[in-house]
């Protein structure tokens, strides 16, 4: 195994990649949730159901891990982060907007519309920033 540099980190988290959030329930329960972010300016960012235990987690406690990977067999590269969250200003365009044309490029407007009729009837989101104290990347060799 090998680590990454922070530049190779910077520009692998600059890639629409798979990522899990890892947060700590009120019940003391460790969860893991696939999610979409976007590196910006040295932090994660996302977005999550008001009304989702992630966000009820991340709201209590302000800390959370995120593990990105990519695995192209025989090789594994991936980043974990971990560190504090908090919460930002939600901006459909620019947070869930930005997420689904970084991830979907020319379809992100079909999932867009899906999204927009679901805050028209009532839901809502919220939007994290979680800001590095600790961030480590690899690449490993299997087989």
């Amino acid at each position: 195994m090998t680590g990454l540099t922070p530049t190779e980190i910077d520009a692998f988290l600059a890639e629409p990649r798979d990522a899990v959030l890892s947060v700590v329930l009120a019940s003391g329960r460790a969860m893991g949730t696939p999610i979409w972010f976007r590196w910006v300016d040295g932090a994660a960012r996302f977005q999550s159901p008001t009304t989702s235990a992630k966000t009820s987690a991340l709201r209590a406690t302000g800390r959370a891990s995120l593990c990105v990977h990519e695995q192209p067999l025989p090789v594994a590269r991936y980043v974990t982060i971990e560190g504090s969250v908090r919460e930002v200003d939600f901006d459909l365009d620019a947070d869930i907007g930005a997420a689904a044309h970084h991830y979907l490029g020319d379809g992100a407007g079909a999932f867009l519309g899906g999204i927009r009729a679901a805050l028209d009837s009532g839901r809502h989101w919220a939007s994290f920033e979680l800001t590095p104290t600790f961030i480590e990347g690899n690449v490993q060799t299997l087989g």
